[in-house]
């Protein structure tokens, strides 16, 4: 039970003049840290004693405890001759605080990011639907304003204000405008609508059935849309996304988001795609590609692949066959190889373990250092606690030794400051990775002439291996049988 530590305590009149006890208890009350409750406490100096509601109801006055009296209550408490308990004799009415304003946003901005597998294995390219097309002035969110709350009365009667509910604001970006009452966020133009980094914009989509001598190369500052075919020899550039509906022959890609291609990519030796966000193809031949981000095929066969996180071979056919398949943390696929033995390189990096590596040694040479300091502040601390025993036993007088007592506590305090900083420093926590995180997954079989790089450790499968996990223990490439948790994604 909360309860302020301010105690009044009224208390009759125990001994007359002459030193006789005239009153057999004696009354007294606390009241919460809120105010919202008092508390009635009886102390019995004659167990035959009786208390009148009356006198409770009498005392709270005196006290200005006037609001929220629990009259029934306390005649019960009177009636039953419940002096042992603790009586709530007040009870206030506490505050509805307001409720915050929230935005509603009117599209699932998740969506596109799904990737859905069809019963038979095979990844579904063909409803794509990423792009979420809008029309000019339609609704891309609305605020759902904050509610009023309402005030409460505390047991001496003086009001509780509430808490007002707090108003949020649209984080907007281009091609977007907010409505006279402030409450909608819509769109100025026809377009695609996007949410990133925390904003709602518009994007101009251009779109166009195939890239080819009727369109010639497209270079375009927002996100690209392509209904067809990309032809050889032709290049598609775009900040934002692209996403291309049929296939890609011997062409250029270079995209600042995210590339989906429905029908796949026969790069013909000489085809290539860079994007920042994923590359999701239903399958990828004599191609080479680059990303900062995933990769997500059916199969790879011939290319040069670079990740920046993983590479996620899924589907009916799921084969990584021949070329080089570079990624930094997972590289995932069912076959990797086939019966005629073209050699086949998979290659982790491990860039991100290093860098937690050299992170690791800088903490640890940063801990020994604070160790230190905090070792050299806890004696200067010993020290400056002795000068004040010293000063305290001393014969200065009160006035200068009042002084220098203040100077020293002042320097007491700054350096119990400085220690606590040093020991939050200490207890940050050194982030770890485990090295065996890192990982290929192979689901059926690798056949031999498969070279493995994981980091500074290489590996020739010459015979076919099996349902195997493969990762650098820190020492050797480690081959073992896969367990089901390996398969979850």
């Amino acid at each position: 039970m909360d309860k302020t530590a301010i105690e009044n305590i009224a208390e009759k009149d125990l001994f007359s003049s002459e030193g006789r006890e005239v009153e057999p208890y004696k009354l007294s009350h606390l009241v919460s840290a809120n105010k919202l409750r008092a508390y009635i406490r009886i102390e019995l100096f004659d167990k035959s004693a009786e208390i009148s509601s009356e006198e409770i109801l009498n005392y709270l006055k005196e006290n200005n405890i006037v609001y929220g009296i629990r009259e029934k209550e306390i005649i019960e408490y009177c009636e039953n001759k419940e002096y042992s308990k603790e009586l709530i004799a007040a009870q206030g009415i506490a505050p509805i605080h307001g409720e915050d304003a929230y935005i509603v946003y009117s599209f699932d901005f998740t969506r596109g990011k799904k990737f859905l597998e069809n019963e038979d294995g095979t990844i579904d390219f063909k409803n794509l639907n990423n792009v979420i097309n809008v029309k000019k002035d339609t609704v891309l969110a609305y605020i759902v304003p904050a509610k009023e709350g309402k005030d409460g009365v505390d047991v001496f009667g003086n009001p509780i204000s509430y808490r007002k509910g707090k108003d949020v604001y649209f984080d907007y970006g281009k091609n977007t405008y907010i409505s006279p009452d402030g409450l909608q966020l819509l769109a100025s133009t026809d377009g695609a609508v996007e949410y990133k980094n925390g904003k709602l914009f518009v994007e101009n989509v251009y779109r166009v059935k195939n890239v080819d001598n009727t369109t010639g190369n497209i270079d375009f500052i927002g996100s690209v849309v392509i209904d067809g075919d990309v032809k050889e020899g032709f290049s598609v550039t775009a900040l934002g996304d692209i996403k291309i509906r049929g296939m890609v022959e011997g062409a250029y890609i270079k995209s600042e988001g995210s590339v989906v291609i429905g029908r796949g990519m026969n790069g013909m030796s000489k085809g290539t795609i860079y994007a920042k966000g994923d590359i999701t193809s239903k399958y990828i031949e004599n191609a080479t590609i680059e990303t900062e981000s995933n990769v997500y095929a059916e199969a790879l066969i011939n290319s040069n692949v670079k990740a920046g996180d993983s590479v996620i071979i899924k589907g009916s056919t799921a084969a990584i066959i021949g070329g080089t398949t570079e990624a930094e943390n997972l590289i995932y696929a069912t076959t990797v190889g086939n019966k005629t033995n073209p050699e086949t390189n998979l290659v982790l990096t491990l860039k991100e373990y290093y860098e937690i590596e050299k992170l690791m040694g800088e903490k640890k040479k940063k801990r020994i250092d604070l160790e230190r300091e905090l070792a050299d502040k806890n004696k200067e601390l010993k020290e400056l606690e002795l000068k004040i025993d010293l000063l305290m036993n001393s014969s200065i007088a009160i006035q200068d030794k009042t002084a220098f007592q203040k100077k020293l506590l002042f320097m007491k305090i700054k350096l119990n400051s400085e220690i606590v900083e040093l020991k939050r420093e200490l207890e940050e926590i050194v982030p770890t990775q485990d090295i065996a995180n890192y990982k290929i997954i192979c689901k059926g079989k690798m056949y031999g002439n498969t070279r493995i790089t994981i980091g500074w450790l290489k590996h020739r499968v010459r015979q076919d291996i099996n349902y195997s996990k493969i990762y650098n223990d820190g020492k050797d490439i480690v081959i073992v049988p896969l367990n089901p948790g390996d398969l979850d994604l």
